[in-house]
């Protein structure tokens, strides 16, 4: 048996709403799920999120599928808009004793790896799953995939995952700016708001992409955090993040954390982090 469906997306909305940069879009589904983790038994009569990308895909799914995991890995996951960035500042100072020279000397797309992003980008000059594999331990990598696309070691290995889920309609409204600037879309914003609710947009679909991890979110190797609690309470997730990595900060030095983290300050880094 296949190890994936692909369902080609060619209805009329479905074209309405795709743009040469992505190229034709397909459903993913992973066909044998039966080792995929169900944690506290909420996701038993549903099948696990698939996800919406494009063909190009197809030519590295089984290469990710298959990726050796590590135990002392650490993976961030997240659905797009989703406050992936902040999560990967966050976790990887944390995680590399507030290491702020080196966070300004290393982009944070060499520091967090963006694992499925030259699958998706077929002009794009590296290989970034290739890049993955090549880091040096411990690993730090991100990814917008749902459970089920991830790598199967993931579930058995078990390295340390951070998930940061984001209120859907925020998401939404984010998503569709970032589909026009990134993307290149120029149709109305009616017709990406119905194809979102078809699920007929990279990545979608969102909430079972999030209640996937939210099943899972108790398992002693999972992290999950709220966007929201991330802007309302940053100190309380700061706290609960360096637990999780076993770290041990002072108040001062995560107060600092805090500060670096803010919106603000995030805003005005945002072109470094990345260029």
């Amino acid at each position: 048996m296949a190890t994936f469906t692909y369902k080609p997306l060619t209805t009329e909305l479905a074209r309405a709403v795709q743009v040469p940069t992505n190229g034709p879009l397909v459903e993913v589904h992973l066909n044998d799920t039966s080792n995929l983790p169900n944690g506290d038994g909420s996701r038993t009569a549903a099948a696990p999120a698939h996800c919406v990308l494009n063909e190009h895909y197809k030519l590295f799914a089984e290469r990710i599928r298959n990726l050796t995991v590590y135990e002392d890995d650490l993976w961030i996951v997240t659905a797009p808009k989703c406050g992936t960035t902040w999560t990967q500042e966050m976790i990887w100072l944390l995680d590399n004793a507030l290491d702020y020279q080196r966070a300004s000397e290393i982009n944070l797309i060499h520091r967090s790896i963006f694992i499925e992003f030259s699958a998706l980008v077929p002009g794009f000059d590296q290989n970034t799953i290739a890049l993955v594999e090549q880091m040096k331990r411990p690993r730090h990598i991100k990814s917008h995939l749902p459970m089920a696309l991830l790598p199967q070691q993931l579930w058995t290995v078990r390295p340390r995952i951070v998930y940061c889920a984001r209120n859907p309609k925020d998401m939404v409204t984010s998503f569709y700016h970032h589909y026009r600037h990134m993307h290149g879309y120029t149709g109305p914003k009616d017709t990406f708001l119905q194809a979102i609710l078809h699920d007929l947009v990279m990545f979608q679909p969102q909430i079972p992409h999030t209640l996937d991890f939210w099943a899972i979110r108790n398992e002693p190797n999972v992290l999950f955090l709220h966007f929201e609690e991330m802007k309302r309470n940053m100190a309380a997730v700061l706290k609960r993040a360096s637990e999780f990595l076993g770290k041990s900060y002072s108040q001062e030095e995560l107060q600092r954390l805090e500060q670096h983290l803010s919106f603000e300050v995030m805003k005005s880094k945002s072109k470094s982090l990345f260029k």
